[in-house]
């Protein structure tokens, strides 16, 4: 049986906002935010790629924003997009 390692994360504050990210995303820069979250540009050093990484506002401070969450997960789980992993 072969285990897994955990990733470990560090914190960092953008825009008055905590980020706790995985460590194989380094270089985190604001790119936005809406009412539901920000979103920033990272490196990812595992593959070498530059990735948006979101952080949702409150995804489960209601039942109607739990829905929203989970069908953009779902959505986003089953695009074959180069965009999107």
């Amino acid at each position: 049986m072969s285990h897994k390692e955990r990733p470990t994360f560090y914190r960092q504050e953008l825009n008055k906002t905590i980020w706790e990210v995985p460590e194989r995303y380094q270089s985190l820069s604001p790119v936005g935010s809406g009412a539901y979250g920000s979103v920033c540009s990272s490196y990812d050093v595992k593959s070498g790629l530059k990735m948006a990484v979101k952080k949702l506002s409150r995804p489960f401070q209601s039942i109607i924003h739990a829905k929203r969450t989970y069908r953009e997960l779902r959505l986003l789980k089953h695009m074959k997009h180069e965009n999107v992993s």
